[in-house]
């Protein structure tokens, strides 16, 4: 079969090979009109001609020769010769007969077209439709209209001419242009000249348009669910909203059925999904998960909501793809109401969650938030001074936990000076928080139920940058240097009554430096009276502005003790957090990175402790990316957490590659090894072939779970540029794990008026 079709489609292309031809030609513009009613045939424009000879009359017989040609409100017709009957206005064309229109073109050695009711045949066909890159041969092919075509015995492919890698066939194709559909009945998908998929029908757009049908089907292996594969049908049922129906076979669990409904209207829009398990063979009961995510946006008033539950605590382990899906312990479900004017914005926010009891992790459930209503104003410049404004209310629950009531308000106002080179920030602001306690039985720690705190901050921001012509690696540079000092005063208060809500401490980074507070939320205010420096300096390349070098140090020096914890007594079963010490100066941070070559690049960023004398975090790397769609990295991660037991203990070797191994086929890797635990964290191993119209991906992958169980996924897709793609697509897992990954741009889905014109 598949020799037969290229034989025929070699056949047409030989009968279509273009005249040659250099004489003159003759348009007839003015003359040669094809129809008594010249401007409004069937609502249309004239019809013009062209060729090297012409003889007969327009209102009997027309005979083109040589290069001739019809042009007829967007249509174009050429062959060898043309001959037009008035009577029947009827064209027969002969030797190398090819039409146009609207992006779509047919060739074949001869055709009969009716101009006027657009109407007409073609026997061994070569047919093209640009837009969409496809491409194919027929052995008939009949205009029923000037927008319904129909095929006998045709084939479709996006590949290239003389390249038969991949086509479908089928015994008949119609293809209607004012609909933008195409449908067909006996389809079998060849690849490599086997028939690897077959249909009784098959149905496709022919533009970016939705239509109702059969999705590609998703295939996979998952060692917790077997053999995977999901069978989309989609409805369209109406511009503005639709549904999405997905049986999925686990051959270790059953059937799941998933459910997706989209809908939009006006300022509103709305996702729901379902997925729902019958009877899970491996968990013996039913299980299920939903997603729903609304947004409203008019004018200055938005409500978005977020709510996502599931059946059961393994859940998300049991049917997620990724490490980082399966790592989710507390699921939110989160509404706000939002109104936003120029100088000032509110918000009224409720947050509730489920949480997730998953084997081998620590449970923590933090509180929800019913309500939060808050209110922000900001000024930018009000007569030189930035002013900005929050105050807030807020409402918190816990089902085992002291709960009660936050009412915070902050007033900030700062006057910058900035020139050419330089700034200077001074800033003051004012904190208060008043809590009314509930179910304070619940701890012996809070014994006053209406603690309040009023915290002035006092902070000085000031900075330069100097620069100078310089040279890095044989390359004229401009060098920066760039000195930053922060000051912050903060009065010591008392917050022992006070519980903690939301406020954690912020880890160290080269952002909380210039923050006067040691922890986020309002529940702690950490006491203040503290010095940060730090200097920075670049190279910049002159020709290019690509930065060449870079390097930072900075660190924060303490005038006083940090008398603030952030734990009390009562709450250390239920946060891993370490207390504030009484240091002279914080850890000391380092940056640096440096282009070593137009496509390698290092860097490191280092955070050494100053009461334990020892590097307590390090994050290096080395990447190559030497030209597109090949890239390779090697990192290192170190973390230090007091206690051996501690998930926080991290050190990890990392090595990505993306590479070329021979032609177009392509190298997929990621191991990601933990030193500390040793074993692999996550590994991810693949090929990638390229081809003109088709990309073939295959990956393994092996991770640990959130419950330090090994699971292991495979994807496979065989994805046909232009048409879609069958498999598991891993292309969102190959852009997690290796970075700088890239592959083919996918084709364009709209095209200009004269993109395709003749």
């Amino acid at each position: 079969m598949a020799a037969a079709l290229a034989a025929l489609c070699a056949a047409a292309r030989a009968d279509a090979a273009p005249a040659a031809s250099g004489a003159l030609r003759v348009d007839l513009e003015s003359v040669s009109s094809l129809s008594p009613d010249r401007a409004e045939v069937g609502g249309e424009a004239a019809s013009f001609v062209a060729a090297e000879r012409i003889e007969g009359s327009p209102e009997d017989v027309l005979h083109l020769s040589g290069d001739a040609e019809i042009r007829r409100a967007g249509a174009v017709l050429r062959a060898d010769s043309i001959t037009y009957t008035q009577r029947t206005d009827e064209v027969e064309a002969k030797g190398n007969a090819r039409l146009s229109r609207q992006g779509a073109s047919f060739s074949g050695p001869s055709m009969k077209f009716r101009l006027t009711s657009r109407q007409g045949s073609m026997d061994e066909a070569e047919w093209e439709y640009a837009p969409r890159n496809l491409r194919g041969c027929a052995k008939n092919v009949r205009f029923l209209s000037g927008d319904r075509t129909t095929f006998e015995d045709v084939t479709i492919s996006t590949c290239k001419r003389d390249d038969e890698a991949w086509y479908i066939s089928l015994n008949d194709l119609e293809i209607d242009e004012y609909d933008q559909s195409a449908s067909g009945n006996g389809a079998v998908l060849h690849f490599q000249g086997v028939p690897i998929l077959a249909s009784p029908w098959f149905t496709f757009p022919i533009s970016p348009e939705r239509r109702s049908g059969l999705l590609t089907p998703v295939y996979g292996m998952s060692s917790s669910r077997g053999v995977d594969i999901s069978v989309p049908y989609y409805f369209n049922i109406a511009p503005n909203y639709d549904y999405t129906l997905t049986p999925r076979v686990m051959t270790k669990r059953g059937v799941m059925i998933g459910n997706e409904a989209r809908f939009k209207y006006d300022a509103f829009e709305t996702t729901v999904n379902l997925d729902y398990l019958p009877n899970d063979r491996l968990y013996d009961d039913s299980r299920w998960g939903t997603r729903i995510r609304t947004n409203y946006h008019r004018g200055k008033l938005g409500f978005s909501a977020d709510y996502n539950r599931v059946s059961d605590d393994d859940y998300v382990t049991d049917f997620s793809g990724s490490i980082r899906e399966s790592s989710e312990t507390v699921l939110p479900q989160d509404y706000q109401l939002t109104w936003t004017d120029t100088y000032w914005n509110a918000q009224l926010r409720v947050t509730k969650n489920q949480t997730l009891n998953i084997t081998g992790v620590q449970q923590v459930i933090p509180y929800e938030r019913v309500p939060q209503a808050t209110v922000n104003g900001y000024a930018a410049d009000f007569h030189g001074f930035e002013l900005a404004s929050t105050l807030e209310a807020t409402r918190f629950t816990h089902p085992s936990r002291i709960g009660g009531t936050r009412v915070a308000a902050s007033q900030s106002v700062s006057y910058p000076f900035r020139g050419a080179g330089w700034f200077v920030v001074p800033k003051a602001e004012f904190l208060g928080v008043w809590y009314e306690l509930s179910d304070i039985n619940r701890s012996k720690y809070y014994q006053n139920r209406t603690p309040s705190r009023f915290t002035p901050t006092l902070t000085l921001d000031a900075g330069l940058e100097f620069e100078r012509d310089a040279r890095f690696l044989g390359r004229d540079a401009y060098q920066t240097l760039e000195p930053r000092i922060y000051y912050a005063y903060t009065p010591y208060r008392d917050q022992s009554d006070i519980p903690i809500f939301d406020s954690t401490a912020a880890d160290l980074s080269s952002a909380t430096l210039f923050t006067p507070n040691l922890f986020s939320g309002y529940d702690r205010v950490s006491e203040a009276n503290q010095l940060t420096a730090v200097v920075s300096s670049r190279w910049i390349d002159k020709e290019s502005g690509l930065e060449l070098f870079r390097a930072s140090v900075g660190q924060r020096q303490y005038f006083g003790d940090q008398r603030v914890d952030l734990l009390n007594e009562g709450d250390k079963d239920y946060f891993a957090a370490a207390q504030q010490q009484a240091n002279v100066r914080s850890d000391l941070l380092g940056s640096i990175g440096a282009r070593l070559t137009r496509s390698l690049y290092a860097s490191a960023n280092t955070q050494y402790s100053s009461s334990l004398n020892r590097m307590v975090n390090v994050k290096t790397g080395l990447t190559w990316s030497p030209k597109r769609m090949s890239t390779m990295g090697l990192y290192y991660r170190y973390n230090y957490a007091a206690s051996e037991t501690s998930e926080d203990n991290i050190k990890q070797v990392d090595f990505q590659v993306q590479w070329p191994i021979w032609n177009r086929l392509y190298g997929l890797f990621r191991y990601n090894y933990s030193l500390h635990k040793k074993k692999p964290i996550e590994l991810i191993g693949g090929f990638e072939y390229l081809h003109d119209c088709w990309t073939l991906r295959f990956a393994a992958q092996r991770y640990t779970t959130a419950s330090n169980e090994q699971e292991s996924n495979f994807f496979l897709q065989l994805e046909l540029n232009g048409l879609g793609s069958i498999g598991i697509n891993p292309l969102s897992e190959l852009r997690r794990n290796i970075r700088g990954y890239q592959t083919t741009g996918a084709l364009p889905t709209t095209s200009g008026p004269y993109d395709f014109y003749e």
